[in-house]
């Protein structure tokens, strides 16, 4: 960024002189890197393995802030019993159709109404209209779907998200990354230590460019930021895929 954007780096580098800490995730060690409070060399490719390990810090840690995600996200929504994790199914999701290569998401959705998932193949929507790129799932009309207020029920969002999460461990992420464990602590640490104090003024910011939305995966890495920016409010997510938006 600091190369290629150097107008909007130069709020990022305003920030730093009022006390905000930088980290650097990036393969090379560039002029960026050079005024980093942290760089972590990451290997090409691996990411969602990095994103995954905050997840699950800020899960383990308890640093997420439990009345923005039951008030601002689906973490409460319980999902149907139809639907089985990877840990069930030899590490495919339910709906798998092996022949065409694909899932079929019927069983991804919330207990007690319809609704066309974001993910896997992309179907009509109720209203007959197609639900794909960033316009997301439709719901159906009527009450709204099933929701555990304590985040406590094994098929609420938190509790699979805390399942799907919890293998990507220190020792996983740096198998995977190539990140020391003790780096990759170091950086979990600081990117949610705005948690330690509870101060709700306070955010961290994630900037990506290119490096993240050009991989052939790139929507799945943009998710895995979204899930782990949901967990630690107030963020705002920053692209400069084409200019800096700061």
């Amino acid at each position: 960024m600091a190369e290629c954007h150097p107008v909007g780096f130069q709020w990022v580098m305003e920030a730093k002189q009022r006390g905000a800490k930088v980290i650097h995730v990036d393969p090379r060690f560039t002029r960026t890197s050079a005024v980093a409070d942290l760089h972590v060399p990451i290997r090409a490719g691996s990411d969602i393995a990095f994103l995954g390990g905050i997840v699950n810090y800020i899960l383990e840690n308890e640093r997420w802030f439990p009345e923005y995600v039951r008030t601002f996200t689906n973490a409460a929504t319980i999902i149907t019993e139809e639907f089985a994790d990877t840990e069930d199914l030899d590490g495919l999701f339910s709906g798998f159709d092996p022949e065409r290569g694909s899932y079929d998401n019927a069983s991804w959705q919330y207990e007690g109404m319809q609704a066309t998932a974001a993910g896997g193949e992309r179907r009509a929507s109720p209203t007959g209209e197609q639900a794909h790129g960033a316009h997301g799932g439709a719901l159906d009309g009527g009450d709204p779907p099933a929701t555990d207020p304590t985040l406590q029920h094994p098929r609420c969002v938190f509790q699979l998200l805390k399942k799907q999460y919890s293998r990507y461990t220190p020792e996983v992420v740096e198998r995977i990354t190539g990140i020391p464990r003790d780096q990759f602590l170091k950086a979990a640490d600081l990117f949610t230590s705005i948690r330690k104090g509870g101060d709700m003024s306070k955010a961290a910011t994630i900037i990506y460019a290119v490096g993240w939305t050009q991989h052939t995966f790139g929507t799945q890495i943009i998710r895995a930021a979204a899930i782990r920016t949901s967990r630690v409010p107030p963020i705002w997510r920053a692209s400069s895929t084409c200019c800096p938006a700061i």
